[in-house]
């Protein structure tokens, strides 16, 4: 296979790859990205126990790096309520 095919493949193999990811953006200016699944689950867990305060906190990383992101509009509702959702949790911890 000659160099073209190969950065032809590879393109196919990171856009498969990242088709299932959000992207989001520190207030500093710092991206990261988040598998879609991992952030529903953060929405799910922050949710659930914002409306259940005697239930475990959820923790995790993803969960602290969601709550450094800006809720900006180019995430879109899912987006921005799961960054809200994770600000809110974490702030929650910390009382």
């Amino acid at each position: 296979m000659n160099r073209r095919g190969q950065l032809q493949r590879l393109a196919a193999l990171e856009a498969a790859r990242n088709v299932h990811r959000m992207y989001f953006r520190t207030a500093a200016g710092r991206t990261f990205s988040l598998d879609i699944g991992d952030v529903m689950a953060i929405v799910m867990d922050g949710l659930g126990w914002l409306h259940d305060p005697t239930a475990d906190p959820p923790r995790s990383r993803t969960l602290e790096a969601l709550a450094t992101a800006v809720p900006d509009r180019e995430l879109g509702l899912i987006g921005q309520t799961a960054v809200l959702a994770a600000q809110q949790v974490m702030e929650e911890v910390k009382r």
